[in-house]
């Protein structure tokens, strides 16, 4: 099977969009609210939307959440907006994510900035938490400038989502719309390195923002995890956002993939390599049904012929012959009343895959940062009070560096709400 890795996955169609928003019941007491971690007005957009209002949709839902046209497509609606449909009882929720996507993708933003508050902020990290941050920020009239240690701009939404789902383009149409609002973007600055806080405040920046994510990826630690054909889920979506080009250069000669893993990220690496034709392999500890991935997600997989081997666990990688032998042991769950997926413990046997190209997608941690005097927690993240503020004085922070990984529609919250504690503080300071 090879199906074009670049194509996007088909939304809706104007007609479609409004005859699934038709279906909105406009509850009393808006459950898919509750639902949505940034808690947008769902019902009211989507009126907005049936009444023929659709720049005010579009502004309504970016209220609360930056970038409907990105949380259209990757959030998790049918774990929460959706789930929480009254129509949810019949099995035929609101496709809430879809229409959201439409109105995101059709209208226009607000393009007004408020000049009331003189401020100059300094955002690290142009991830989704370090654009919501600064989009809110610029929104009401501070001196924006945006920090990224790479040289391409977007984060994880365009390194750590494959193009399938979120298009490149999407991204930097966002970003060049800050740019044209008057945020300035700084490449290649290694915060930490090239840059602290003090120098930062010495340079004339009144508060800054610490967005910098989860960067650390995790890799299981087994005997030849460090093989050079052995690599993680940033390298391989990095390479595949790149564009065509550099995915044919770095995996032509891949046939046979072997993914680690079950949650969402292992998915994606899984159906990007089936749909380029690779042979895909998923091995994971747990069964199918216990894997954290959302169903959807692991629908497509099967569909696309992927093999996802339960119940094993990778001991050793190496060379054999040719190839790469994957070496697992294999496992079984034991039920125990203190975990509802039940507790793994070894099981008789192993089982062997041979494969060139192994994948390591078992999520990502923070990186502690080299930071002094700002205070971390045990796991390396940034310890912040109620308004998002650190031990430092005018340092904010929050996303998954903050909070540990979640995903895209929490990091967006995160930074706009980060952004009104910071709006909070200087417009007092302005009165």
């Amino acid at each position: 099977m090879n199906i074009d890795l670049y194509s996007e996955t088909v939304g809706l169609s104007y007609e479609e969009a409004i005859k699934e928003a038709e279906r909105c019941l406009n509850c009393r007491h808006k459950p898919c609210v509750d639902g949505c971690v940034a808690h947008m007005e769902i019902p009211s957009m989507i009126k907005a939307f049936l009444e023929g209002r659709g720049d005010e949709a579009k502004q309504i839902a970016e209220s609360k959440n930056s970038f409907p046209e990105i949380c259209g497509r990757v959030c998790y609606q049918d774990i929460q907006c959706e789930a929480k449909c009254v129509r949810m009882k019949m099995n035929a929720p609101v496709k809430i994510g879809l229409i959201e996507r439409f109105i995101g993708d059709n209208y226009k933003s607000s393009k007004q900035v408020n000049k009331s508050v003189k401020a100059k902020i300094a955002v690290i990290g142009s991830g989704p938490s370090g654009l919501s941050c600064a989009t809110t920020l610029k929104q009401s009239g501070f001196d924006v400038t945006v920090f990224e240690k790479k040289s391409i701009l977007g984060g994880v939404l365009k390194f750590g989502i494959p193009p399938y789902r979120l298009p490149n383009n999407i991204v930097d149409n966002r970003i060049q719309e800050l740019i044209d609002l008057g945020v300035e973007f700084k490449i290649e600055e290694n915060f930490g390195r090239s840059r602290d806080y003090i120098s930062l405040f010495n340079e004339g920046y009144d508060a800054m923002y610490l967005a910098m994510g989860a960067s650390k990826q995790n890799f299981s630690k087994i005997e030849g995890s460090d093989h050079p054909k052995v690599i993680g889920w940033k390298q391989f979506l990095s390479i595949l956002n790149i564009g065509e080009d550099s995915f044919h250069e770095h995996f032509r000669h891949i046939k046979r993939l072997c993914v680690v893993g079950g949650g969402n990220v292992a998915m994606d690496v899984a159906i990007s390599a089936a749909k380029y034709g690779i042979d895909t392999h998923i091995v994971y500890r747990r069964t199918i049904d216990l894997m954290p991935a959302r169903k959807a997600e692991i629908e497509e997989c099967l569909h696309l012929g992927v093999n996802v081997h339960e119940c094993v666990d990778p001991i050793s990688v190496g060379d054999f012959e040719n190839d790469l032998r994957v070496k697992c042991k294999k496992t079984k769950l034991v039920k125990v009343d203190e975990f509802d997926r039940g507790t793994i413990v070894d099981d008789e046997g192993f089982f062997e895959l041979d494969c060139d190209l192994m994948v390591m997608a078992i999520g990502s941690s923070v990186k502690k940062l080299n930071f002094d005097g700002l205070a971390l927690d045990s796991q390396g993240r940034i310890l912040v009070d109620d308004n998002f503020q650190t031990n430092i004085d005018r340092v904010y922070a929050a996303g998954d560096i903050v909070s540990g990984t979640k995903t895209v529609i929490h990091a967006l919250s995160a930074g706009k709400m980060a952004a009104q504690s910071i709006i909070n503080r200087f417009s007092k300071e302005n009165e």
